[in-house]
Parts: structure tokens; C-alpha cells; sequence
């Protein structure tokens, strides 16, 4: 997967999508923040691996607005470039960074002095919130999908919000496999799967947000021997129909 910085400047020059930030953003593990709003996300936390002083004086944020860097280097820049926020603390983990937003910050900016390609910004309301902690959920199950983890079940039962294909009728896409044998229901844990999906394949004309209960639900339909999670050309996560029906028992 691409650098944050590497993402950023493929959005400004209009090749990758706003998925392809949220991701970025989510899975960078590097961030830094002002260390005064560091100190209200997380009161437990008192000591960072870096801790940056900036002057006294200078330009600060107006209110309401954060400002984050990817980079010790980027907060070295807003320094240099006449910025004023006491002291940045860092590296913070970017899901953990920004599952700490409140509607208490109106804006965030990115990179507030670096190149143009590098900035990024975005308002922050009750809409935002409720996206980044879908995206949230969805790298979590991810990671859980990967590892195999112990919680995996309850997990892939809690998720709410799969991306389905469905092809012109409305109706899910179905796609026969080799290994294992059989027809499976694809669902994705988030839109820029999906959509990565989508270009692969023409009978895809769009997607349906559903539920565990629903997605798993349609391993029972005749003809149908499961689900397959975030299908790629090279790998992906099946779901024969016994294991369906045993995340069913663990939906809410």
C-alpha cells in the first residue's frame, strides 16, 4: 500500500479517490498532533515517543481548527513557516488518532505547510464522524480477517456495514470458484475494495450497504454455497455456508 504523503499527492493530481485518502489516513501510523489537543483526546497519556516545541508566537490555528502532520519533518515546516501550537506530540496511530474526533474541532488540516499536493482538509460534523468510524470498523475487521484473530466471529458478525455487488436486476453477484468448489455471495468491508472489484468486473453495476444478518442470510439461498470476502484476482476470505450460518448466531 501507498505512503500517506504518496496518496496525497495522487488525490491532488486527481488519481486516487477519496477512499484512497480515508485509507491512507486510517492505516498511517506516524501522526503528529498538537500536544494541547493530544492532552483532551487522551488524558491517560501523558508521555510521547517525540515531543516538538514551536514557539510562543506566531500563527495558530483559528478556532476549532486542528491541524495534523504526517511527519516529525511536517511539524518542523509549520514551525519554520511561523507556526504556533506550544508543542506537538507524536507518533500516534491513525486510527487511534482520528476515532478521537469530536464535533469540539469544526476542521481538520493536514500538513498545514507543506506543497499544495501534501495538504489535505477536511470539515468535521456528526456525518464525517459516523464515516471515519465505519472505516474504522472496517480496517479492524481487516486486520482481524488477516490474522485469523480469536474474535473473529463476533466481529464479522457486528459489522454493519458490507459493500455487496449487485448486478443490473438489483440482485447480489454471485461468483463461481475452483478452490473451494461453488457459488459464493461477495461482499467488501469497504468502498475502495469494492470498487477495485468493480473494474475487474463488468457485470457489477452497483452496491448494496447491508448488514451481517442480511449478507449471511444469502448463503442459504438454493444455489448458493456461501460468501466470499474481499475477493482480489489473487486472494480472499471464503465463507462456506455452515460458517455463515454460525456468524448468524452471533449477530446482535
Amino acid at each position: 500500500m501507498a505512503g500517506v504523503t504518496e496518496v496525497l499527492a495522487d488525490f491532488a493530481g486527481g488519481h486516487a479517490s477519496r477512499s484512497d485518502v480515508v485509507r491512507a489516513l486510517l492505516a498511517h501510523d506516524g501522526w503528529f498532533a498538537p500536544m494541547m489537543w493530544l492532552d483532551e483526546a487522551f488524558p491517560e497519556r501523558k508521555v510521547y515517543d517525540r515531543m516538538i516545541p514551536a514557539a510562543p508566537l506566531g500563527q495558530a490555528p483559528g478556532p476549532g481548527r486542528l491541524w495534523l502532520f504526517t511527519d516529525a519533518g511536517q511539524v518542523q515546516a509549520a514551525i519554520e513557516a511561523g507556526g504556533a501550537f506550544a508543542a506537538a506530540g507524536g507518533p500516534v496511530a491513525g486510527m487511534e488518532l482520528f476515532a478521537a474526533l469530536t464535533t469540539g474541532t469544526s476542521e481538520v488540516i493536514v500538513n498545514p505547510a507543506a506543497p499544495a499536493e501534501l495538504e489535505f482538509g477536511m470539515g468535521v460534523d456528526d456525518e464525517l464522524l459516523e464515516y471515519l468510524a465505519r472505516w474504522i470498523a472496517a480496517l479492524r475487521l481487516e486486520a482481524a480477517l488477516v490474522d485469523s484473530a480469536d474474535d473473529l466471529g463476533p466481529r464479522l458478525a457486528a459489522f454493519a456495514h458490507y459493500v455487496v455487488p449487485v448486478d443490473e436486476t438489483g440482485r447480489p453477484r454471485v461468483v463461481s470458484m475452483e478452490q473451494p468448489q461453488g457459488n459464493f455471495v461477495m461482499g467488501f468491508t469497504a468502498p475502495d475494495l469494492f470498487m477495485d472489484h468493480q473494474k475487474r468486473d463488468g457485470g457489477v453495476t452497483g452496491g448494496a450497504d447491508m448488514a451481517a444478518e442480511k449478507l449471511f442470510q444469502l448463503a442459504d439461498y438454493d444455489g448458493v454455497d456461501g460468501v466470499v470476502l474481499n475477493m482480489t484476482e489473487s486472494d480472499s476470505f471464503v465463507l462456506p455456508t455452515d460458517l455463515c450460518q454460525a456468524v448468524l448466531k452471533l449477530t446482535p
